[in-house]
């Protein structure tokens, strides 16, 4: 699952916010390097949710993925939704790796810092996920998720 995370887990659609009341998806849409860079995600709104597809991979094809479709452009945060201040929960996070979707959560703890949460079961695993610079690292992909 970790690395899942890694892989799945835009240009900002609004100013970076610490805090997102329910309801609002503002402070978390945007651009997000997983840990050691190796994917960019794009978070964006989706209805009252929030959903987020890979945008960039340092390694296309990358070795020990289950998931053999193209996985730029693939779906793998679907429907969180803001349950307080900063978090959302409820969506499903999906692991290329393994081919499988998680119960997800995300906390935004700074605007530059987001934690990833996936669980199975009673089982989590953590990631936590920077903010791309869109001045410092142009977008890679089109800004939209339909």
């Amino acid at each position: 699952m970790k690395a899942a995370l890694i892989l799945a887990t835009s240009v900002l659609f609004s100013a970076p916010q610490a805090h997102a009341q329910p309801g609002a998806t503002g402070g978390v849409t945007g651009e997000w390097w997983t840990p050691g860079f190796n994917a960019r995600v794009r978070i964006e709104p989706c209805g009252d949710a929030v959903c987020g597809r890979i945008v960039w991979l340092w390694d296309e094809a990358p070795k020990g993925v289950a998931d053999r479709s193209p996985l730029i452009g693939r779906l793998v945060i679907d429907r969180i939704q803001a349950a307080e201040a900063g978090f959302w929960r409820g969506g499903r996070l999906y692991n290329p790796e393994d081919g499988r979707d998680y119960k997800g959560s995300l906390q935004l703890q700074s605007p530059q810092r987001l934690v990833v949460d996936g669980c199975v079961l009673f089982i989590c695993q953590t990631q936590v996920w920077r903010r791309a610079d869109p001045g410092r690292c142009p977008p890679v992909a089109a800004p939209s998720l339909q």
